[in-house]
């Protein structure tokens, strides 16, 4: 199976790393979490809205704990360039409004509120007489916009920007179920969503580095194409909501590549060591292993059917973002 690559060619990496994410590679894309019943159910039958309403649930459940789990992983990190790569990952889950200051030059020429004219005579005032502040606050000055037209624009495209993070188009998901903020309140988790996002907190808060980093990494991003395409299929199969209802999905399985490649990046400095990489593969291991459990669960609350009711012998899964870093190819969370 073809795995993950980098960004650009590593030159550098040795056999004992590339050995290893063979091995780790091995290890996810074989284990029975990514074939698991209750995937395979979810992807082939026709899903009534009350079996997406369980199943969006304990879901959400689980989701609503993800960046917080993230955060952990970022804070637990002692190297800075893993660090900056899980931050970039973070960004995509919660948003980057203070971003909107950065680009705000863009958006008044986008909005008609400047021309290209005098955007480009405002930055030529900020290079030749080292005005103070940025170009906005140059534009602003010679009255070319008002300060309350600027203000005005960031708060639209602030909140433009938070309704697409990905908490945001999952909470579009679920509204589309008819699950409000009111009906979220009242859901009780099943056991073993509890003892899911028990097991994660754990490796990712509690346990070292490496092993939340690999967990975070082909543990969980790396795989998500794989889990979340079969979700996504049987989303779409039963007709309850449109695709733009359901582009939380959609994005996981088709846009979201960067995720597991920055992680799998971070890991790189640490695979020679026979220590580090009994952490690593542990990480993913233990992860994989609880959502195995997780699943469980899901089948018989969504499906009503008990994982051995229910056990097929599958097939081996593509998945969807690889782990190996010794190509150069791609794909996505």
């Amino acid at each position: 199976m073809q795995t993950i690559p980098p960004r650009k060619p590593t030159p550098t990496l040795s056999n004992t790393a590339k050995t290893f994410f063979e091995r780790l590679d091995q290890a996810v894309t074989s284990h029975p979490a990514l074939r698991h019943p209750f995937l395979q159910r979810m992807a082939t039958e026709q899903l009534g809205l009350a079996q997406l309403r369980a199943f969006a649930a304990q879901h959400y459940l689980y989701s609503r704990r993800f960046a917080r789990n993230l955060a952990a992983v970022i804070s637990n990190s002692p190297d800075e360039h893993a660090r900056t790569l899980l931050v970039l990952n973070m960004y995509e889950e919660i948003g980057e409004p203070a971003r909107i200051r950065d680009r705000v030059h863009l958006l008044l020429l986008e909005a008609g509120l400047v021309t290209g004219t005098q955007l480009a005579a405002a930055f030529e005032q900020q290079v030749n007489h080292g005005a103070q502040g940025d170009v906005v606050s140059t534009l602003i000055e010679t009255g070319v916009v008002s300060r309350a037209q600027v203000v005005d624009l960031m708060e639209h495209n602030t909140k433009k920007g938070a309704d697409l993070t990905h908490p945001a188009l999952f909470r579009r998901f679920l509204r589309a179920l008819g699950l409000d903020e009111h009906a979220l309140a009242q859901i009780a988790a099943i056991p073993e969503t509890d003892a899911f996002n028990a097991a994660y907190k754990q490796v990712c808060r509690d346990s070292p580095w490496l092993e939340g980093l690999s967990a975070m990494g082909p543990g969980t991003e790396c795989v998500v194409p794989t889990l979340y395409g079969q979700i996504l299929q049987g989303i779409r199969n039963s007709h309850c909501m449109s695709p733009a209802d359901y582009v939380f999905w959609t994005i996981h399985v088709h846009c979201d590549e960067g995720h597991g490649r920055n992680i799998v990046e971070a890991m790189q400095p640490y695979a020679d060591h026979p220590e580090h990489q009994e952490l690593m593969l542990r990480g993913a291991q233990r992860v994989l292993d609880a959502r195995q459990h997780w699943f469980d669960g899901l089948l018989r609350h969504v499906f009503h059917e008990s994982h051995e009711a229910t056990r097929t012998s599958g097939t081996r899964p593509r998945v969807g973002v690889p782990i190996q870093i010794s190509q150069q190819h791609e794909v996505g969370k």
